[in-house]
């Protein structure tokens, strides 16, 4: 079965739309640019006002229920509508809908001419009728479609459902700027047109979200307290990266009373992302104290979560992280790693390291691809000196062969720290050995990264079985001539220093004192301001006795 172009992409944007003033009104503008589940609420909500056409509110909760599937329950608002109204051509043409999708087409047939009885050479109607051969096939009813879309022009060339009709058709086939011209000419002869500016937008937003933005722009202009118009515009800025923008119209449109729940969700992250985390929390709050049965409590509670973690209110963040994953357990695969993350962030700043762990523990059982998730936890396992465990966690990366020169740098980074920790010998020595190997294949993959050299003379100077002993020595050198050819180096001086203070005492240690004076010199000239250095060497200039 085909779905029509805006069944087949509008839905793409999953937050709904909000009421106005123009009460049941609303649904019906909602149902024609794809929101049914939003369109429903606002059609029931309305549906014994006074001022409801409910013949009419009928056969959009029909036509609600037809594209959702429901044949029976389409049909049973269809008939509805005509106990209301049985001049309301709308409901018969619903019901010859659902007869097509049944296979009964001259029963479809029947209705379509009673709905034409209703009112005579009526072009919308004339649309109607080709929308219910359309979704029932829209290749084994092209005749029909023809027929009644001739029919339409015909009557009213000027009604703009005949091009919207046509800018569906074309945007279902992919044919973009096509469709946006046809939503142009629809509200070029119905400037107010709304369900084809909204549309010409979306579809602009593919080919020039600028345009696209800017007719929104307009339209809100004159219409400023259209909620749905403001929240398109609101949300076009959010996919345009203007989280200024956005965060501005959200504002704008959560104001508006009838707005829809799950869009506080949006702009509770907006608020979040701007760093506006006290008004983030209060309308998380709201989300989490809602009877909504969506997923928006959920979701206001994560956002609530990380906007105390953003204000490093701790013993809050860690109060909504266990009210968080003690939701039940229908909303588990809801959950993403940052949850966890933010969650044990919250309680290693409380020094619950143990529960930490478990958080950050459970989250790569769930999630073992996460290097967020994994690169915190070393780093708590590195606090904890669990060196083992964190060099467990490197490995398991290497091993995968899906890996960067970073990951084989933290590796070796993780074993020098388990050989600076341990005291056992046959560890420590393991842990230099693979150490070495992993910042030397570094080196061979990043050749003038000084601090690749630097790690090297680190994890060889934790091989000396003796201080000085010249194991370091060659790294060292190393070190020197990266340094040298890259003086521009944030840390030369430093790693300088390092290099000349081993070579001078290595020398020394050798019985090479002219060469060690001259290292020991060196150094003195990268720390003139150290002064137990500078007498040692005005010692070693002196005359000998």
């Amino acid at each position: 079965m085909k779905t029509k172009f805006f069944f087949a992409t509008m839905l793409l944007a999953c937050a709904s739309f909000v009421v106005n003033a123009q009460g049941y009104k609303d649904g019906i503008d909602f149902y024609k640019i794809g929101k049914l589940d939003d369109a429903k609420i606002l059609l029931e909500k309305y549906l014994d006002d006074a001022g409801t056409n409910k013949a009419e509110a009928n056969y959009y909760l029909g036509e609600i229920a037809y594209h959702k599937g429901d044949l029976a329950l389409a049909q049973s608002y269809y008939d509805k509508g005509i106990q209301i109204n049985p001049k309301y051509g709308f409901n018969y043409v619903g019901k010859g809908a659902v007869a097509l999708k049944k296979g009964d087409v001259k029963g479809a047939e029947n209705f379509f001419k009673q709905g034409e009885k209703c009112s005579k050479k009526n072009s919308k109607l004339a649309i109607a009728i080709a929308n219910a051969y359309y979704y029932a096939d829209a290749n084994a009813y092209a005749k029909q479609i023809k027929k009644q879309t001739d029919n339409a022009f015909k009557w009213n060339p000027a009604d703009p459902d005949y091009y919207i009709f046509k800018g569906d058709d074309l945007g279902y086939k992919k044919e973009w700027g096509q469709a946006f011209g046809q939503y142009e000419l629809a509200y070029q002869n119905e400037p107010n047109n709304i369900e084809s500016r909204v549309k010409a937008a979306n579809v602009d937003f593919f080919l020039n979200p600028t345009r696209a933005i800017q007719g929104l722009e307009n339209l809100l202009r004159e219409v400023p307290n259209n909620a749905l118009v403001q929240r398109e515009l609101a949300e076009k800025y959010y996919e345009n990266n203007d989280v200024a923008k956005a965060l501005e119209n959200y504002g704008k449109y959560y104001d508006n009373p009838n707005h829809f729940a799950k869009d506080e969700v949006r702009y509770a992250q907006l608020l979040w992302m701007n760093k506006e985390n006290d008004k983030a929390i209060d309308i998380c709050n709201g989300l989490i104290a809602s009877d909504d049965e969506s997923n928006n409590k959920f979701f206001g509670y994560r956002l609530k979560l990380y906007s105390q973690c953003a204000k490093e209110d701790w013993e809050g963040a860690l109060e909504t992280g266990k009210q968080f994953f003690a939701l039940p357990d229908q909303y588990n695969s809801l959950y993403l790693a940052s949850d966890y993350s933010y969650f044990a962030t919250a309680l290693a700043q409380l020094d619950r390291a143990d529960e930490a762990v478990q958080a950050f523990e459970k989250a790569m059982t769930i999630f073992p691809d996460d290097k967020s998730i994994r690169n915190q936890l070393v780093n708590i396992y590195t606090k904890n000196k669990e060196f083992d465990k964190a060099i467990k966690l490197r490995e398991d990366v290497i091993a995968s062969g899906d890996y960067t020169i970073n990951d084989l740098y933290n590796l070796a980074n993780a074993y020098s720290r388990l050989a600076e920790n341990t005291t056992d010998a046959a560890v420590k020595a393991d842990a230099v050995a693979k150490g070495k190997k992993a910042i030397e294949e570094v080196i061979e993959k990043q050749p003038n990264e000084v601090s690749n050299y630097y790690m090297l003379s680190r994890i060889m100077n934790l091989g000396e079985t003796a201080e000085f002993d010249g194991t370091a020595l060659e790294a060292y050198k190393k070190l020197e001539t990266a340094v040298m050819a890259n003086k521009d180096n944030k840390n030369a001086n430093y790693y300088l220093q390092l290099c000349y203070r081993y070579m001078a005492n290595y020398y020394l240690k050798q019985g090479q004192n002219d060469l060690s004076k001259t290292y020991f010199t060196k150094w003195l000239e990268l720390d003139p301001n150290n002064e137990q250095l500078r007498k040692y060497v005005e010692g070693l200039n002196q005359p000998q006795q």
